[in-house]
């Protein structure tokens, strides 16, 4: 994958993960959308200039924003859409299945816990109060 795809697909990949439309970041970085959705796409390139309004905006740092390493080359937004319905099917059926037993509940809440507070705070009085059998 050549360099300028590899940005793109960076700059995608942060701009979903910070829930920003093409437009909405656009705007912050002052470009037009167009320029942006072929930045995304690999076909152009950015200005230092953008690069400083990219890292701004979507709250990175520079080493961050030029960090290929985990970009898989088939990565797409539909790759990330399908792994965020799984986690939340998956969360959902072990809720299910916590109703009856302690150490999924636990497993549960743990998980739940990297989203909500209060399945946080519950977790940590479980860890504190009693022991998983």
């Amino acid at each position: 994958m050549s360099f300028k795809k590899l940005f793109g697909t960076q700059v995608k990949l942060l701009r979903n993960f910070r829930k920003l439309t093409q437009e909405e970041l656009s705007e912050q970085i002052n470009i037009d959308i167009r320029q942006l959705a072929r930045i995304e796409a690999g076909t152009s390139f950015v200005t230092s200039e953008t690069i400083e309004k990219l890292c701004t905006a979507l709250n990175v740092t520079y080493k961050e924003l030029f960090d290929f390493e985990n970009i898989e080359d088939n990565m797409t937004c539909e790759d990330i859409k399908k792994y965020k319905q799984n986690y939340s099917k998956l969360s959902k059926l072990m809720q299910k299945i916590a109703q009856n037993d302690a150490k999924t509940e636990y497993i549960s809440l743990a998980v739940n816990s990297l989203e909500k507070k209060t399945s946080l705070e519950k977790l940590k009085s479980i860890i504190f109060g009693m022991t998983l059998k």
